[in-house]
């Protein structure tokens, strides 16, 4: 009898501690787990390079982006936006390659990164850099001096098809987004507009109200004030759909381009070998940025954007269809061999 008792209170026993190394392991994997997918940290002040000069629609949005993510505590280090300029975004991109496995090294990424690096032939392109996510697409217009004799869209591509070469379009850099929807006008509108770059959309607006160019390329912000005032007409957007906060102009695809079409991404990308946690992280930080109230009021509809978040896969298969798409273009048009 006692024998028997014994052994039942040993084999409880040992049920008891077999139970409790079980439970013990489980949460120490539940630890880690837990740790790889949600406790990542970084470690020093988070440089957020913005590759062109400050004021710009790229350093806008960083500043703001930053502002955001530093005001609800979702980053738990400084984040310091810093502009490296010059070559097409080429300095900035550089300087994120350089900065190579690094989680505290993010950078403003545009189209226009992608399509200079392409014409310009740099070392650092948009393969060497590690793609975050993207947050949002940003409107393209054409405009011109209220007091130019085109008025419309389909005066100002007949002029330039009945006087090849005569008719200017000027836009902010060589290899950018002004240069390619010029090339877009060229290639499916069967125009024949001569390209004319400057340094900032500023010098393009400046030129255009003196008279030196016919038309010019512009993000809404940059023309808004111009148009409201009366001195700029603007004829036609490229996006599919009308911008939001000019919702009386025609898209080129309602005048029967329906192939002149296009938006500038804006994304954010990271330093060469970030990590798939890093990667992870930021991604979920600048996704609550897009839901963000402020980031919707005063950036997106203050200018007229149209919110889009793509991140993982989904991004770099988007980064591949926009690249082959710029490529193509540039062919056509013979800026690209």
């Amino acid at each position: 009898m006692k024998k028997g008792v014994a052994f039942f209170l040993w084999s409880l026993l040992a049920s008891v501690l077999l139970v409790g190394c079980g439970t013990t392991s489980t949460s120490e994997e539940n630890s880690e787990s837990g740790k790889a997918a949600g406790d990542f940290k970084l470690k020093k002040d988070v440089e957020f390079i913005c590759p062109f000069s400050a004021g710009g629609g790229s350093d806008l949005y960083a500043r703001m982006a930053a502002d955001i993510i530093q005001k609800n505590g979702w980053c738990d280090q400084p984040i310091m936006v810093v502009n490296k300029t010059g070559g097409g975004g080429s300095v900035g991109d550089t300087y994120t390659f350089s900065k190579k496995g690094s989680s505290e090294t993010i950078t403003t990424y545009v189209s226009a990164q992608i399509t200079s690096a392409m014409l310009n032939k740099t070392e650092v392109t948009y393969k060497d850099l590690t793609p975050i996510c993207n947050l949002a697409m940003d409107e393209y217009l054409i405009g011109v001096n209220a007091d130019s004799p085109y008025q419309t869209a389909e005066d100002l591509m007949k002029a330039s098809k009945e006087n090849p070469g005569s008719i200017t379009v000027g836009g902010s850099g060589k290899g950018t987004e002004d240069e390619l929807v010029t090339g877009m006008m060229n290639k499916y509108g069967d125009a024949q507009f001569e390209y004319v770059s400057y340094n900032s959309s500023s010098e393009v607006m400046s030129a255009m109200l003196g008279g030196h160019i016919t038309a010019g390329i512009y993000n809404p912000n940059e023309c808004l004030s111009q148009a409201e005032a009366g001195q700029v007409s603007l004829l036609a957007a490229f996006g599919p759909e009308r911008v939001s906060i000019l919702p009386e102009i025609s898209t080129f695809t309602e005048l029967g381009y329906p192939d002149i079409v296009f938006q500038q991404f804006r994304g954010i990308f990271g330093a060469p070998e970030m990590s798939e946690e890093a990667v992870t992280y930021w991604a979920d930080v600048f996704k609550k940025v897009t839901e963000d109230n402020e980031w919707k009021e005063k950036y997106l509809d203050s200018n007229g954007l149209t919110s889009k978040y793509i991140a993982g896969e989904d991004f770099e298969t988007f980064l591949g269809g926009e690249a082959e798409k710029y490529e193509t273009i540039f062919k056509a048009t013979g800026a690209l061999e």
